[in-house]
């Protein structure tokens, strides 16, 4: 854990740590899918609340999480809310033990839930 609490590191990897800012809005795996697998391929969702709201995402590639840092870092889902800061994180993959509203494998979307 860093300084704040996060999972996060400088080095590059293909699982990213969202922080959502000012999240007004409730956030779920599949609001986070729906934003970042335009841009890249979204394998896993983790979603805590621990220190706000975060989410850890596993992407197929470093060059897809590289995409999905360097266009919606910044950005909100919804207008004037919910402000995506994005760093890399220190796992290199998520573990996924069942489908539901906060974490989700969408490499096996028939797991239990």
């Amino acid at each position: 854990m860093d300084k704040s609490g996060g999972y996060r590191d400088d080095r590059e990897n293909h699982v990213l740590l969202i922080t959502v800012i000012n999240p007004a809005f409730p956030i779920t795996c599949e609001i986070i899918h729906k934003v970042c697998d335009p841009i890249g391929k979204v394998l896993r969702v983790v979603i805590f609340k621990k220190n706000g709201v975060q989410a850890m995402v596993e992407f197929d590639t470093i060059e897809s999480a590289k995409k999905v840092k360097s266009e919606l870092h910044g950005c909100d889902i919804y207008t004037g809310c919910c402000t995506l800061r994005i760093e890399y994180a220190k796992p290199t993959r998520l573990n996924v033990y069942k489908n539901d509203s906060e974490s989700f494998d969408f490499t096996k979307p028939n797991m239990a839930r």
